[in-house]
Order: structure tokens, then sequence, then C-alpha cells
């Protein structure tokens, strides 16, 4: 555990270089002098660097000029290391020889102090690198939210201009806020607003600075929190519970924020009670708006787990939401306390009756490929269909396409293309590609033996420089999620990105492009933008 001081003159931080102490005095007589053994640590390196939350390792070479055996003496020096600002704000680091500390600490410069005190004499010994810097390695990258060993587990892999990508581990193992056997992942959503994201304080910026704009949230079996963006703190105030006029903390379990995936709706955040409700809220006010209400029905209708909509859909762009009992689709405009019924007119839409599918719902997702809403039913008989259609403000049908590849009965987690338009779904290892309007091809773009997928999306970004079909748009790869059962359980997680081809030319291939490994069960993943 880190100890942060807030105190001058806790050490003599200026010193440099090995001390021992004397006394110097007039000659009275004949003495038989004797050479002191004298103590030396060697400096450290230059420019020491660290990312915060990284690991930060130090064997000091230490030296002595007589009696070399003294310093196998474990018990006989006690250490300090102390990371020290010029404000003189400092934080104890280590207290054994050899520094191994985990860094969370804020991002910037120190001077790193290392200090072994003789028990026996009491003499002093220090060494002070005036070059220490902790750096930020929470400022772009993916946010991997997985299960190792039954603990909710939130890494990010950080993508640093210049410099290698790295992965910091466990980042919400040191917050003195969150439970330390934190359960249950579910979701983690980097979420931008336009309106300032500030219910409740306190704020990131008492100015109302581009901070309060964006916000990291995760929600687990144990509750939901917002993290800063830029540090991946948090406080007790900003339990999400405490954006809500729920008053029931105990059972506050929300299963996701934002829109399956993506954020936010630019100007409202939502979020999924895991009960059939979503609640809607905008930057200055509490989660409050229920969305799945219908004028004049006296009970609010229970909603699947899927929100129809993408990240920069308009303001004023219409939501699909399913009603689970009832098996009919709603839209729901932002900011409204209700959710409004299909029209439906069999001559101009002849594919399905929005208002009565007969079918249950698997999955959906809306992308901005034709600004198309895709959902993958279940009819009675147990068959996969495709419905894919458009209500962002009139209302539309695309296609209804039965789904008759291989495994598609067994399937559960898909994602649509945002460039082509390509349904992939996942069994087990296997990820299978196909095609609304060619639904009598199915082909398999991915086997991974024995390994099991556990996350599989293509990953809706806010800025525009994310998107495209250029091979390097973060916003065309498929992002894959699987572990390996030979390896070790907890860090046996692999997180691979893959780039799809097109259906009609490539079907849907699949081209790795990126690979992590070491992570535990991966649940959901987000990603901390920069623009």
């Amino acid at each position: 555990m880190l100890l942060r001081y807030k105190k001058k003159g806790l050490i003599p931080l200026l010193l440099a270089g090995s001390l021992w102490f004397s006394s110097c005095y007039k000659d009275q007589g004949n003495y038989d002098y004797k050479e002191i053994n004298k103590v030396t640590i060697d400096t450290f390196a230059g420019n020491l660097s660290v990312y915060r939350f990284d690991t930060l390792q130090i064997t000091p070479v230490i030296s002595a000029n007589l009696d070399k055996k003294i310093l196998d003496d474990t018990t006989r020096f006690s250490y300090l290391w102390v990371a020290n600002q010029q404000n003189s704000t400092s934080y104890e680091l280590g207290t054994t020889r050899n520094l191994r500390a985990k860094i969370d600490i804020p991002v910037g410069s120190y001077s790193l102090y290392f200090e072994m005190t003789d028990k026996v004499t009491g003499n002093i010994y220090s060494q002070l690198s005036k070059s220490f810097t902790v750096m930020s390695s929470t400022y772009e990258g993916w946010l991997v939210f997985s299960d190792v060993n039954g603990r909710a587990t939130l890494d990010m892999v950080n993508l640093l201009k210049g410099k290698p990508d790295a992965i910091t581990r466990d980042i919400l193992s040191a917050s003195p806020v969150i439970p330390k056997q934190l359960t249950g992942p579910r979701d983690v959503a980097y979420v931008y607003t336009y309106i300032l994201n500030i219910m409740p304080p306190p704020y990131h910026n008492a100015t109302y600075g581009d901070p309060d704009h964006e916000w990291i949230y995760i929600c687990t079996d144990q509750g939901a929190w917002k993290l800063r963006n830029d540090d991946l703190t948090t406080r007790w105030e900003w339990g999400m519970v405490h954006e809500t006029t729920l008053t029931d903390s105990s059972s506050f379990r929300p299963a996701y924020v934002g829109a399956n995936g993506a954020g936010a709706f630019q100007s409202t955040v939502s979020f999924y009670d895991g009960k059939g409700n979503f609640y809607e809220r905008g930057g200055t006010a509490a989660y409050s708006v229920r969305m799945n209400r219908v004028n004049g029905e006296a009970t609010a209708y229970r909603a699947a787990p899927f929100l129809g909509r993408y990240y920069n859909m308009g303001g004023t762009s219409y939501t699909t939401l399913f009603d689970v009992d009832k098996k009919r689709f709603l839209r729901h405009k932002p900011g409204s306390n209700v959710s409004s019924l299909m029209e439906y007119n069999p001559t101009s839409m002849p594919l399905f009756n929005f208002n009565d599918i007969g079918m249950d719902l698997v999955w959906m997702r809306a992308v901005p490929y034709n600004y198309l809403t895709y959902a993958v039913m279940k009819d009675p008989a147990g068959a996969r269909w495709l419905l894919t259609f458009n209500v962002i403000s009139g209302i539309s049908q695309d296609k209804k396409v039965k789904l008759t590849g291989p495994e598609i009965e067994k399937a559960t987690m898909f994602a649509a293309d945002k460039n082509y338009g390509t349904l992939f779904y996942a069994v087990g290892g296997r990820i299978y590609a196909t095609s609304k309007d060619f639904p009598e091809q199915t082909y398999k773009v991915l086997d991974l033996g024995d390994k099991t997928i556990t996350y599989m999306d293509q990953h809706s970004f806010r800025a525009g420089n994310y998107n495209g079909s250029d091979a390097n748009a973060k916003g065309s790869w498929l992002m894959v999620g699987y572990t390996d059962p030979a390896g070790t359980p907890g860090a046996n997680g692999t997180l691979a990105a893959y780039l799809p081809a097109n259906f009609v030319n490539g079907h849907g291939a699949l081209t790795q492009m990126k690979a992590y490994t070491g992570f535990g069960i991966i649940k959901s993943l987000s990603y901390r933008e920069r623009f």
C-alpha cells in the first residue's frame, strides 16, 4: 500500500550519494586509528521512468569497503523508498532493499529517494535520483474487462505513439472505493456526451473542463461505478447509484451503460438495469426517465437487454427496443418518457408486423451500414431469422431471411459489420460469416480449435478518425476474446483484432491485425478515445 505524506522535512531529500557520520575534534594524545567500514549505494540509472499502474523494480548496488558480510544481515538494516514532488508531497513506495512496487501515484515528475539505516550504529546511507517520471498508462487504448479466477479485473492495452503497445494490469485493485473482491464483470463503456456529465458532484474540474464530457463506466454483479477518463480512479460519490433516482442501492446492478458497446447518444446516456428496464439521463440530471413505457398502458413493458442505436446517430434519432412478453418492437426518442408503437402498413411493410413479431429476440444491434438495425430472432420451432429495418426517422423494412448456417441454433454472440453489412456469429472456437443479401451462403472464417470465444464485437467509436474501411481503422476490426484451456487459468485469455473482407468478394474472411495475451475470461471491451 502506498502511503502519502504532506509535511515538509520528512526525509533529507537533497542528500545524494552515501551519507556517513563522524566527528572532528582536536587530537589530545596518541590513538590507534582504524578505517571506518564505509557503505556505498551506487547511483541509479539515469532518467528513471515508469507507467502508472505498472510495477517498478530496482535492485540497488550496495557495497562495503571493509566488512561486506554485514550487507548479508537482513535484520541489521531498515529501508525506505520515497517518491517526492517539488511541492513536497511525498509517497512511500516500499520498505524493502529491492524495490518492487505497483506505482499508483499521480502522473508527473519526481525525485526518487532510497534510504538505508544501520540499526546497530544508527548510520544512514542514501541515494537520490532527481529524474524519476511517472507516465500515463491510460492515455488511449482498449479497456478489457475480464473474469480472473472469479474476480472482475480491468486491464488496459495502452497504445502510445512511438512506443510498443503495453498492457496495464488490474487497474481497479488500487481503488479504496471499489470492493477488493469485485465479482461478475458485466460491462465497461467509454462514454462521451456533448452535454457535460456532471451529476453527481464533485466534478473532474471545477471549471467544467473537457474531462467532464468523458467518463468510463464499469458494471458488475456488485454494482456500477464511473471512473475518471484520465487516470481511471473513482470516488464514493461516483458510484452509479448516486446518479439515479432509484433508492434501493442494495439491488442496483446495471447490466450495461450506453448502447450495446457504443458509449452514448451524444447528448444523453442510458443504462439497462438487468430487470427489463432502461433509464435515460441528460448530462446535468439523474437517471430518472424510464424508456420502456407506452402511453395508455398501465404498466411498463419488460424490455430485452438490447438497444437498436449506434454511437453517432443524431440526437433526435429514434432508438429500437423490444418487448419480451408481447414480442413487439418499439421506438424511443431521446428525452421522451415513453416508447411509441410502430406504425404498421401491410402494403408497404409486407415482411413482418413490428407490433406482433411472434418470435423471441436473440440479439439486436444498429449499425451505420445503411442505417439499419439488425435483429436475430428465434421462432417457436427454434429456427433463426434475421430482420433488418430502419426506424431512425421514418419506418422502413429491409429484409427478413432465414439463417441456416452451421451451428446457428447454438450461437449467442453476433456482430454486424458496419462497412459491408456482414453478419458474424460465434460458437465455441469458431466464427461464421453470412449476409442478409445472400443468406444461403455461410462461411467459416475462423477456427480456433479447442479454444472458447467469450467475446465478439465490432466496436463503435465516437471519433471519425477511428472509423472507415482502411485496414488501420480500429472501428473496422472485429474484436475477439477467447480462452485457451491449455493456458494458466486467469491468464489464458487473448484479445485479437481481425480485419474482415467484403462478403461479396472475400466472403468475410478475417485477417489478424493484433493480438494481446494474459487476460482472464474476457467479458466486455471498450476503448478510451483521443481526438
